[in-house]
């Protein structure tokens, strides 16, 4: 059912606590998939280290919730912004709404 992320992880890494999976997810949603779409005005205005910084900040909580897919897209962006970020960025948006998609139905899992 999911592509990108692994429940069993997920569960794994927060000690099978769904209030605490719940609360961190919905933070992942809100703030950190928001900060990587909105990357471009920083890549236009050669804000280069602001978007190593993001793509920093992500790569944990894309491991805690398996998404080694996008996490792994990251980090080759990550090697040479200037040059890749125009490339690739799109394929990382377009994993960004897919992740996005399926952390809201595991919510809606573990919420009944």
């Amino acid at each position: 059912m999911y592509k990108l992320i692994k429940p069993d992880m997920i569960y794994h890494f927060f000690d099978h606590d769904t209030e605490l999976i719940y609360e961190i997810i919905e933070l992942v949603l809100e703030i950190s998939i928001q900060d990587l779409k909105n990357l471009e005005h920083h890549y236009e205005n050669k804000e280069f280290f602001i978007i190593k910084k993001k793509f920093h900040k992500s790569k944990p909580m894309l491991s805690y919730l398996g998404a080694i897919t996008v996490k792994n897209n990251i980090e080759n962006i990550e090697k040479n912004i200037e040059k890749k970020f125009p490339y690739y960025y799109n394929t990382l948006l377009h994993q960004l709404d897919s992740l996005e998609k399926e952390l809201k139905i595991f919510l809606e899992k573990i919420n009944q």
